[in-house]
């Protein structure tokens, strides 16, 4: 990603809808599969920082620390971080550079690491398994490993292009490597589903007609779109709840797989 592109994530991510329906999705999953809260958190491909300093909240007293490839990235996790834990009083998370495929940290040292849309930046037959493997050894026995990645391979476009996404997941691939990575499968589910419809087509006219080709779609929102912003939330807040309730949604734009290292 290009400066430009965190610049535009770190405006978007405290209150633009996908990301934080996003998080309600990732809390309901946690709560419903975490036996304990966690003493240790780890955050691979930490962006800007918002959900490293969303997780220091709610796993709150426990550490939580970023990891991130990108200087960028990292400089504006200090910035995010900065503000947001001085305004909340809440445990101020650790950053660390590193990669995925060789992370700067101990076996043993997390009892959960979440990996989100990182693993699509490598091809579909190389890279992925060594961030897999890595996520597997830097857990304690009984962690447990949160991976979401962009759904469905054909959905590629120039979206993608510009976050350089080279693969896209199903949940079915997402559990079979985990499981090779020594993971017992918790769980699997698609979100974004109730807008797929809209967003599926948003996605083939790009690569059909080029539409908006050099930009991603998650860009601000023009003054006459913004009143979107709630009820896009409001879609991603409802499979939240279907979620808590035990529903495993069966398509939509992000694919999810649970994994937890066997004791």
């Amino acid at each position: 990603m290009h400066k430009k592109d965190y610049d535009i994530m770190h405006e978007l991510e405290a209150d633009f809808w996908w990301f934080v329906g996003m998080r309600d999705i990732t809390r309901a999953l946690l709560e419903r599969h975490m036996t304990a809260p966690p003493r240790a958190v780890l955050d691979i491909g930490c962006g800007t920082g918002i959900n490293i300093t969303w997780m220091s909240r709610f796993f709150s007293p426990g550490l939580v620390v970023g990891c991130d490839f990108s200087g960028i990235a990292l400089s504006w996790c200090r910035e995010t971080m900065e503000k947001t834990t001085t305004e909340t009083g809440v445990p101020r998370p650790l950053l660390s550079q590193g990669d995925v495929r060789k992370l700067p940290f101990g076996s043993g040292s997390f009892d959960l690491a979440t990996i989100l849309d990182v693993l699509d930046l490598f091809p579909p037959t190389g890279g992925d398994f060594e961030g897999f493997a890595e996520l597997h050894r830097v857990l304690r026995p009984g962690g447990l490993a949160f991976v979401r990645e962009p759904a469905y391979r054909w959905l590629l476009s120039s979206h993608d292009t510009v976050f350089e996404t080279q693969h896209r997941y199903t949940t079915g691939e997402l559990a079979g490597k985990m499981a090779s990575a020594g993971f017992e499968i918790v769980q699997t589910t698609y979100a974004n589903t109730l807008l797929f419809p809209l967003a599926a087509a948003r996605r083939l006219l790009r690569k059909t007609i080029g539409l908006a080709s050099d930009r991603t779609d998650s860009q601000p929102w023009p003054s006459w779109l913004k009143w979107l912003n709630g009820p896009f939330t409001m879609c991603l807040r409802a499979e939240a709840d279907l979620i808590s309730d035990g529903w495993r949604l069966p398509f939509g734009l992000s694919a999810i797989c649970i994994g937890r290292k066997r004791t």
